[in-house]
């Protein structure tokens, strides 16, 4: 009997895992859908681990415009705020962090918090990381994009953006004219990256091979077209995208890395990829020409044609499943779409979805909501505002501004 209920035990553990889902990347996916099959009570889920850092997050960018005369535009949304937290995924048992304060690729082990291994570089990692077969991606401010194994964190690969090594000052660090603050986008067995900081300077695009790192192309986006790379980029099967900071998104052909032009729109770094070649972006703001709105908005597009489609006002988030759209407006959530309702949060931050369960991460708090009916499931705590979720191996995990990784089970 005992050898038979260990078995039924052993069974269960592995349908378990097999319905595990890993999140392998920013926002899940490289449509950065923020959207997973997996499926946790919300109802029961508890804090299990807090991992902190020595010293918090360091954002390339601190605070807020308070105006921009040129545009005409008050009070706007913060453009830039893609690294108030330690970004993060989680895959195959273990969590990776992008360490600002740190300059590191850091490991930790999901079950119960503790350091697997630090990969130190000479510059701050603010994306991130990309897990793939076994390997681990990143970019640094250092201006160098590195592929390391994911057990060990020993290096396997590096690789430089630009030939010029020149350092600069930026908060109290040095780091390079050509920095990479796209991250590592990973398909197809190739490893995207781009490299500058400076719209009236040269930008660059890789595209390595994603086991050895050499070079497919390298691509110099010119200084005259005004462009810069800064965010998280995004991908369908044929073209990258990439974000812009204060103006709106470009897009290349992936195969070559030729260049297709702007998306219309203000600018932002948040985006997403609709399955239906949409690409959604923000916060971007109104201006002399668009004198109707100034307010902070996100914008909707043809990710083909580059079509302007329609601007949805005061929304900085969204997330796209089906037929129903959750968007981050203010201080509320609201449903639209296949389902339908609204619910009141202080300072929504970021949110994702995991089967029916919409987790959304504010000030303080992670709030669980059904997502067909927006019923609140369960409030959990943390220290600080919640940017960045995951979810992966039965947990959820939380980085918020104050340096802290939250696990829930």
């Amino acid at each position: 009997m005992t050898s038979y209920r260990s078995a039924l035990l052993a069974l269960a553990a592995l349908i378990g895992t097999a319905q595990a889902e890993d999140w392998p990347t920013w926002r899940h996916d490289n449509h950065r859908s923020g959207v997973s099959s997996e499926q946790l009570d919300a109802t029961t889920l508890a804090q299990v681990w807090i991992f902190t850092e020595k010293t918090p997050p360091q954002p390339a960018w601190h605070g807020t415009m308070q105006r921009d005369a040129w545009a005409n535009i008050a009070k706007q949304k913060e453009a830039r705020a893609y690294d108030k937290a330690f970004n993060l995924i989680a895959a195959q048992g273990q969590v990776f962090i992008a360490s600002s304060s740190g300059n590191a690729c850091v490991a930790l082990n999901a079950a119960d918090g503790k350091e697997d291994w630090r990969h130190l570089v000479q510059g701050a990692v603010r994306i991130a990381p990309t897990y793939d077969n076994d390997r681990v991606y990143f970019g640094s401010d250092d201006g160098q994009a590195y592929c390391v194994l994911a057990a060990t964190g020993n290096r396997v690969w590096s690789f430089r953006g630009a030939p010029d090594k020149t350092l600069i000052p930026a908060d109290h660090k040095f780091i390079s004219r050509y920095p990479c603050r796209t991250g590592v986008l990973v398909q197809g067995g190739k490893a995207y990256c781009g490299f500058g900081l400076l719209p009236w300077q040269d930008n660059h695009l890789a595209s390595l091979n994603a086991t050895t790192g050499a070079s497919n192309y390298n691509k110099t986006v010119a200084a005259a077209q005004w462009y810069s790379m800064e965010g998280p980029m995004l991908a369908s099967s044929d073209r990258l995208f990439v974000l812009q900071g204060r103006v709106s998104p470009i897009s290349f052909q992936l195969s070559n890395g030729n260049l297709l032009g702007r998306l219309p729109g203000g600018g932002g770094t948040f985006a997403v990829l609709t399955p239906d070649d949409k690409l959604i972006h923000g916060p971007g703001h109104g201006n002399n020409d668009w004198a109707k709105s100034r307010t902070f908005h996100l914008q909707e597009s043809n990710a083909i044609t580059k079509a302007d489609l329609t601007r949805h006002s005061r929304a900085h988030r969204v997330l796209v499943n089906g037929s129903t759209r959750y968007y981050v407006i203010r201080e509320a959530i609201q449903a639209t779409g296949g389902s339908s309702w609204v619910q009141t949060m202080q300072e929504p931050e970021t949110l994702i979805l995991g089967g029916s369960t919409l987790y959304v991460g504010g000030k303080n708090e992670i709030r669980c909501y059904h997502a067909s009916s927006g019923a609140l499931l369960r409030t959990l705590p943390v220290n600080g505002v919640v940017h960045c979720l995951a979810l992966a191996d039965g947990r959820l995990f939380a980085s918020t501004h104050s340096g802290k990784i939250y696990a829930f089970h």
